[in-house]
């Protein structure tokens, strides 16, 4: 019997990491006049607004210059954002009633390109 022997990995140069989260304090800002041009897919910025008291990033998440709300970063991750002042993301998720307004959205944050080294 006959055994091959693995001489290489095939590895993929570099891949993205992504988080989920849900956007905080939608009632509070920008909701009520762009709700309706919301939609999962939807392109969205993320701005560094500090941090909270257990070291979590708070971001602040934008449409359009439209403040839709704020997402807390951290645990795990945490030291992958720190760096980062602003990231992008979009829409995962929007759940909804009728004729109102977002009651919860997520969002699918693009964290880093990390690169294989070798």
């Amino acid at each position: 019997m006959k055994i091959q022997q693995l001489t290489h990995f095939d590895l993929s140069n570099s891949f993205n990491l992504k988080s989920v989260a849900s956007i905080q304090e939608l009632s509070n800002h920008d909701l009520i006049y762009i709700y309706h041009h919301l939609n999962p897919g939807s392109d969205l910025l993320l701005e560094s607004e500090g941090t909270n008291i257990k070291g979590d990033i708070r971001y602040k998440v934008t449409f359009k210059n439209f403040t839709l709300g704020y997402v807390l970063l951290g645990g795990y991750f945490r030291g992958y954002y720190e760096s980062n002042n602003t990231l992008s993301a979009r829409i995962k998720s929007i759940k909804r009633e009728k004729f109102l307004p977002a009651k919860e959205i997520d969002i699918e944050v693009d964290l880093i390109k990390l690169k294989n080294v070798s």
